[in-house]
């Protein structure tokens, strides 16, 4: 990962969009704070799709059976 500061960041905004189009995350900081991350769009597309299937699969995981949402409600009066 490249790190630069802001006021370098945005004299070489350039270089740095070409950085991450070849596939680069570049950390932007801010009085050596950290205020901005660049990462390539595939990377989050990937994250994202993979982050679904992995709902996906819990979601199949967890068997509930037949609820009642009615006795559910009851329940909690009372």
């Amino acid at each position: 990962m490249h790190t630069v500061g802001a006021f370098e960041a945005k004299a070489k905004i350039a270089e740095l969009l070409d950085k991450v189009a070849a596939g680069e995350t570049v950390l932007i900081t801010r009085r050596g704070e950290a205020a901005a991350l660049m990462v390539p769009p595939a990377r989050i597309l990937q994250d994202k799709a993979r982050a679904l299937q992995e709902i996906k699969r819990f979601r199949k995981s967890c068997k509930t059976g037949k609820v009642d949402i009615e006795a559910l409600i009851n329940e909690d009066r009372p």
